[in-house]
């Protein structure tokens, strides 16, 4: 069960945290990986892991808020594996600020990554899966993009909500072409990207129980946590599973 033997996932934001837990776990379950990041050295490295892992992946540099570098990373990945099945728009940012604290260049970077990025990635993908009437693309939000939250910015939350919209409205349109989309949203995961939240407090493991205090299975997620979760959305088990947002985030929304 949950094998992606012979399929192609292109990953974005898969070198680290989330996304680089997904790339480990499609590699394990057979797929051949396509990482996509601005980073070529974390990029070269992760590479070499999932080759240690007996997987093919391929890493190209790429800025996904940039319709050109998409377009190429896209034709690369075709060019190199033929076929594109999966695609997990895992690449985002963050920023914790209110409104009223957050500049307009600052709304549009985390907007631009966080929703633009996911858009033009399913829009140059989507013809390949179309054309041979299949695929599979998740959308990695948050749980504040299904709830507010005073600790972290408006526009963080908004992007994550229009993702967790974007995945519905594309089930729906590409549904009859026999493509999924679905949406994951984990509760705190610490990963390179947020971790310093609990680092940079005078007292780091006083703070990490702190944010366990609130959930009711008393631990933060891990990354693998949300990579299974997104193997299974990604495998055939999954099969008649279209237009759902997958909570993963030990209880926090039962609250």
């Amino acid at each position: 069960m949950f094998r992606l033997d012979g399929q192609v996932a292109l990953i974005t934001g898969g070198t680290r945290g989330i996304g680089r837990a997904i790339a480990e776990i499609f590699c394990e379950a057979g797929a051949k990986i396509v990482l996509v990041s601005r980073t070529m050295a974390d990029g070269e490295e992760t590479v070499r892991r999932l080759r240690q892992l007996g997987g093919e992946a391929l890493h190209v540099g790429a800025d996904v808020t940039q319709e050109t570098d998409v377009e190429r990373a896209v034709q690369a990945a075709l060019n190199h594996f033929y076929q594109i099945d999966i695609l997990v728009n895992g690449a985002g940012i963050t920023l914790r600020a209110p409104v009223t604290e957050t500049s307009e260049a600052e709304w549009d970077a985390v907007m631009n990554t966080n929703v633009k990025g996911a858009f033009l990635c399913a829009k140059h993908v989507l013809p390949a899966m179309m054309e041979h009437y299949s695929g599979v693309i998740l959308n990695l939000a948050a749980v504040h993009g299904l709830k507010g939250g005073a600790g972290v910015t408006a526009a963080y939350t908004a992007s994550k909500g229009a993702l967790v919209s974007l995945s519905k409205s594309m089930a729906v349109r590409y549904g009859p072409n026999g493509i999924r989309v679905n949406t994951i949203c984990p509760g705190f995961v610490p990963t390179d990207l947020n971790k310093h939240l609990i680092d940079d407090a005078p007292d780091p493991l006083e703070r990490r129980r702190e944010y366990e205090a609130g959930y009711p299975l008393r631990r933060l997620g891990t990354p693998q946590d949300v990579a299974h979760a997104a193997l299974y959305l990604a495998s055939r088990e999954a099969s008649w599973v279209t237009g759902a947002t997958l909570v993963v985030d030990g209880g926090l929304m039962a609250k």
